[in-house]
């Protein structure tokens, strides 16, 4: 797949720029969820947004810089809503803190969930892997923090590093699958207790 430039033409640095640019992109939020990935258009959007598509085109070269952009800025979200989540966990139990951690995966895929399908399935044709690669660093990288503050409770010989790759991947690859595919797993609270059973049958109960 050739992979097309989604580097935004200018940056806007001044307010009337900076809300033409978030105008764009809300518009670009909402045509790709009533209309799918291959009938958006910068058209559209610009429609949508109450410009001119001469406008839109002073900030992104196409459709896929706008994709772009919106990718970014979703994984911002998730990434601000987590990392103001664990913040809070400073003195929780290891039972509180993981219902906790569970909880804030659940609820960031749930920040539009028919956009997040859209954005994710899109970021091989626009380039922005890396990002998502990065962001599920960082996810991991506060969940091992957490669980070294409870180091004594894990089992002997369980790396602090390991448990939280696999509680971080568990997560996000079931979470997303709920959000995505299977939305009545999010009814009651169903996820986030089957996801719990998980985390701690993997961290207390398993063989090692």
């Amino acid at each position: 797949m050739t992979l097309v430039d989604t580097t935004p033409r200018k940056l806007p640095r001044q307010a009337r720029s900076r809300a033409t640019v978030d105008a764009l992109l809300e518009a670009a939020a909402q045509v790709l969820v009533e209309h799918g990935y291959d009938k958006t258009t910068t058209a559209r959007v610009a429609e949508r947004a109450g410009v001119s598509v001469g406008s839109l085109y002073q900030y992104f070269p196409s459709k896929e810089a706008l994709v772009a952009a919106l990718i970014e800025r979703h994984i911002g979200e998730l990434v601000q809503v987590a990392e103001e989540a664990f913040a809070n966990l400073k003195n929780a139990s290891l039972e509180d803190g993981l219902r906790a951690i569970i909880r804030v995966g659940v609820d960031t895929h749930r920040i539009s969930p028919e956009l997040h399908k859209i954005l994710f399935e899109q970021v091989p044709r626009v380039g922005r892997i890396a990002e998502v690669m990065d962001t599920s660093r960082r996810i991991t990288e506060l969940i091992e923090r957490f669980l070294r503050t409870h180091a004594r409770r894990l089992p002997r010989g369980l790396q602090p590093s390991v448990a939280a790759v696999i509680i971080e991947t568990s997560l996000e690859a079931l979470t997303h699958k709920a959000v995505t595919e299977r939305p009545d797993l999010l009814k009651g609270g169903l996820l986030e207790r089957e996801l719990f059973q998980l985390a701690t049958g993997y961290l207390f109960h398993a063989e090692r």
